[in-house]
């Protein structure tokens, strides 16, 4: 008897394995992995920097651009990339930002198409049906409020595991991205001489790049691009440049021009405003070719000829030259505010603590691990733990632990949870009359309480959601300590990131 199977099985079957093949990388690192959709392919960078860097990895390291997904296939086929991938990866940049909040032009992609942000773009709830069927997806942030700073930079996410939605999150926070290009590039490279000047170092190479290409390959060396910020640093390079063999008339250097408008990369600042440590007549910075005659766009060269001191000059970014990279401080040095509100510094301690050692490290630094005494407190420790400039946490200790009495009449059993920095008890669900009371009670775990687990935990749900249950107090992982804004501690140095000595 003949074996009839129908054609909408074999049709399903056949555009399942069709999509599978997608998700599995035609080449991978332990740093990146490849996948090809479409006839494009798709970097997966695990490696975390700020969105601009990532655009300058994209462009000059890998000879593409940051992701443009601008349709719902290209969305969707990276998600399952991501579900698939061998990295832990919470969210990547792609290639959409807009100005700043006012911008009216919106969040677009590198091309200038819009990527749409509307109310009905919003994910509701866990249970919207709008991630499965609607383009685009966004984040919901009414419970956790953009920084002061602004969100202007798009990063994917997956929600459901594998379906794509877009978050806004700050510029300057450092995540893994992806890239899209067509074709590899690859360009020998050897470094020439190192000059020490304005407390760090100057590298000198030797590798016929573009200036993209040049930008991406010092970043990779957690580097940039040199900002040459004194005439003293200029003539060291201008005379390094001449005895190096090869000799080099020309370098790349880390300035860029768009609309008349000159910038170093390395700290936002104008090449026309004169540096802190400046060593000439003001009317004599920048050492221009022409100062009379400077271009509206294009990339910044420090051109040497004879044996005067080099000057800079305008140039088409496209060109392929050798160029310098700086090892040191940038040109802009300013402290990372703490995340804060009205009364506290909240400070993330990237340290691996059980429960009293995180107690007893916030006590050091004139502080208290966190307590989550109202919904704003919850909100300052959510943002702190998914929008920190390196990788999201997932949990961490916050100040809480488990009394357990015991009626002698009856025997029985019951336990309550008490803060330990203000002595205060914590509302819970199981304790009678607490949501009778009207006060603040954490998103609780529905679990039952027992002393194996008797410090306090916070997770963070889906990006923006809380949840707090026991843990058993031994576990090693981070926390957050909240330091007052009155406290005479050293709150100016504490910065995000922070590591107890």
């Amino acid at each position: 008897m003949e074996l009839i199977i129908p054609l909408c099985l074999v049709f399903k079957l056949c555009l399942a394995s069709y999509h599978e093949q997608y998700r599995v990388p035609q080449a991978s690192s332990d740093k990146w992995e490849s996948y090809v959709f479409n006839e494009k392919e798709y970097l997966i960078q695990n490696l975390p920097v700020n969105w601009e860097n990532a655009k300058i990895l994209c462009r000059g390291h890998h000879n593409g651009s940051l992701a443009i997904l601008d349709t719902r296939d290209k969305a969707e086929f990276l998600a399952e990339a991501l579900s698939e991938s061998q990295f832990s990866i919470e969210s990547v940049w792609v290639g959409a930002r807009r100005d700043s909040a006012e911008d009216p032009e919106g969040y677009r992609w590198f091309h200038g198409v819009e990527l749409r942000r509307t109310a009905l773009d919003i994910l509701r709830s866990e249970g919207d049906s709008n991630v499965a069927r609607h383009y685009p997806v966004w984040l919901n942030r009414t419970h956790v409020p953009v920084p002061d700073g602004g969100a202007d930079c798009v990063a994917l996410e997956r929600v459901y595991h594998d379906k794509p939605v877009f978050l806004d999150l700050p510029c300057s926070l450092e995540r893994p991205f992806v890239c899209e290009r067509d074709s590899h590039y690859q360009s020998p490279v050897s470094e020439l001489k190192t000059v020490r000047c304005r407390s760090g170092l100057y590298h000198v190479y030797d590798g016929w790049m573009n200036w993209h290409q040049a930008a991406a390959y010092c970043v990779l060396r957690k580097m940039s691009l040199a900002n040459i910020a004194s005439m003293r640093c200029l003539k060291k390079l201008g005379m390094t440049m001449l005895k190096t063999r090869p000799s080099i008339e020309n370098a790349w250097v880390g300035a860029k021009g768009a609309l008349g408008k000159w910038t170093w990369i390395d700290s936002g600042l104008s090449i026309f405003q004169p540096p802190v440590l400046l060593d000439v007549q003001p009317d004599q910075w920048p050492p221009m070719r022409d100062i009379r005659s400077i271009k509206q766009s294009g990339c910044l060269q420090l051109d040497r000829h004879a044996s005067h001191p080099p000057v800079f000059m305008e140039a088409r970014c496209e060109r392929k030259m050798q160029f310098i990279c700086y090892q040191g401080h940038a040109a802009l040095r300013t402290g990372v505010a703490p995340p804060s509100d009205d009364m506290y510094y909240y400070v993330l301690v990237r340290q691996l603590f059980y429960w009293q050692h995180a107690y007893e490290n916030c006590l050091k630094l004139n502080g208290m691990l966190a307590s989550l005494d109202n919904n704003d407190i919850l909100i300052q420790l959510l943002l702190l733990m998914g929008e920190n400039k390196e990788q999201p946490i997932e949990h961490v200790w916050v100040s809480g632990r488990l009394n357990m009495t015991k009626d002698v009449a009856t025997e029985g059993v019951s336990y309550s949870w008490f803060n330990p920095s203000n002595g205060k008890r914590i509302p819970d669900p199981k304790s009678v009359g607490d949501s009778t009371l009207g006060l603040y009670m954490p998103p609780w775990l529905d679990e039952e309480f027992t002393m194996d687990s008797s410090c306090l935990n916070l997770d963070r749900q889906d990006h923006l959601s809380g949840l707090v249950y026991g843990l058993p107090c031994d576990t090693p992982q981070y926390s957050i300590c909240m330091i007052e804004k009155s406290s005479k501690g050293n709150a100016e140095n504490i910065t995000d990131g922070y590591e107890s000595p």
